[in-house]
């Protein structure tokens, strides 16, 4: 196992003075790791020179030991890295107070971080990411894309992983280099296997199979694992929407999400990765004493479906898939915080007031449940909710399990 190290020294203190006690500490780890670093940092500027004397991204796991306080500021930055960290702190010299703030750093950035202080918690924890490494590194290594901008309505957005943003510029020049033919052979068996067409023309099938083509060609070149989209930018400049290839990606295995929120597309992209399942990202649009109503223009194609256009704009191609019914689960994922609630999916509804698949689940204590949440949009999900919860927390959520 290859462990980087890195010592962080306030800029007040004299490094010299903590020499001895960082070599100790070195040595007594290579007894049973591969160890690379070990230098010492003391300010942001720092984190550079580290970057050009040694590659920490051949590392499996980072220990930082801050010897001082004051040294949150240079430790911080090796968070670039995704990579579990442990940091490591000792009673003196304000190293634990400093190691408390890194750790909520890391954390807040979903990045496994635990605060050890001695030797045999230190041998625990490594021992401990060795074991859980191949989960860290499907999850951290994740490839994501926002396309466009946050829909300004996502008020509580908040997204603090790294992720490949795209602009609608880029989008646009891609799309403009896709035919009309190319769109609609794009979509043909889409199209052919719809029990009905009802708003759709041939013109916006055309271009719904454009945008399509479009988006995968940025998957490819962009090298993404899943990707949003603030789709409702693209109406006016190009009269549709990507509800339709958004239902296809999903279907296909390739997280997408709309209305360019991140943290909906984290969730489908966890369940995808370690459950292989599709999600359907949908909105909140009724609930009671023991159920849920969730209503959207897109899912993944798991039933029949029919073409519609987008409920909002009256454009697009929208979908209205017929949902199977069965166990399943609601997820809310904001920041480091997540909610899962056990679900029976019961039936689809048609009101034509709504987005267009509509899926009535029940839930016990649903009211509770629409209480205790944590913003709008949520992810259904044919599996187990114990496991779901038990996965997330082992990433680093604070899982709250209804």
């Amino acid at each position: 196992m290859k462990v980087g190290i890195i010592f962080g020294v306030s800029e007040l203190a004299d490094p010299r003075a903590f020499e001895g006690k960082a070599s100790e500490f070195l040595s007594s780890l290579a007894e049973d790791h591969d160890i690379m670093g070990g230098l010492f940092v003391s300010k942001k500027s720092d984190f550079k020179r580290v970057k050009e004397e040694v590659d920490l991204n051949k590392a499996d796991v980072l220990v930082l030991y801050p010897l001082t306080g004051g040294t949150e500021n240079g430790l911080k930055e090796f968070a670039v890295y995704r990579k579990p960290v442990i940091i490591y702190g000792d009673p003196f010299n304000n190293s634990i107070a400093a190691g408390i703030e890194l750790r909520e750093y890391f954390r807040e950035r979903l990045i496994p971080a635990t605060l050890i202080k001695d030797r045999n918690e230190l041998k625990a924890a490594l021992l401990g990411y060795e074991d859980s490494s191949e989960l860290f590194e499907k999850f951290l290594g994740m490839r994501l894309g926002l396309i466009g901008r946050t829909s300004p309505w996502l008020i509580n957005e908040r997204f603090e992983l790294p992720y490949v943003h795209i602009s609608l510029k880029k989008f646009y020049e891609y799309y403009d280099s896709v035919t009309d033919e190319e769109g609609l052979e794009a979509i043909e068996d889409i199209i052919d296997d719809a029990i009905e067409i009802k708003e759709p023309t041939r013109e916006a099938l055309a271009k719904a199979g454009r945008v399509y083509i479009a988006l995968k060609r940025i998957i490819d070149d962009y090298r993404l694992d899943g990707f949003t989209i603030g789709c409702f930018d693209l109406i006016g400049k190009i009269g549709t929407t990507p509800c339709l290839a958004l239902a296809i990606f999903n279907t296909q295995g390739i997280p997408a999400a709309c209305e360019g929120e991140l943290n909906s597309l984290l969730g489908m992209a966890v369940i995808r990765k370690f459950f292989d399942k599709p999600a359907f990202m949908g909105n909140i649009a009724d609930y009671g004493d023991d159920y849920v109503l969730l209503a959207h223009c897109t899912a993944p194609i798991l039933g029949r479906y029919i073409l519609r256009t987008h409920f909002e704009s009256g454009t697009g191609v929208g979908v209205a898939v017929e949902l199977p019914k069965g166990k399943a689960s609601l997820l809310k994922i904001r920041g480091r915080r997540a909610v899962v609630a056990g679900v029976e999916v019961v039936r689809t509804e048609k009101s034509e007031n709504r987005c267009r698949t509509q899926v009535k689940l029940r839930v016990e204590e649903a009211k509770d449940f629409v209480d205790g949440t944590i913003g709008n949009h949520h992810l259904l999900a044919y599996v187990d909710s114990e496991e779901l919860a038990d996965l997330l927390s082992e990433l680093g959520f604070e899982v709250m399990l209804y």
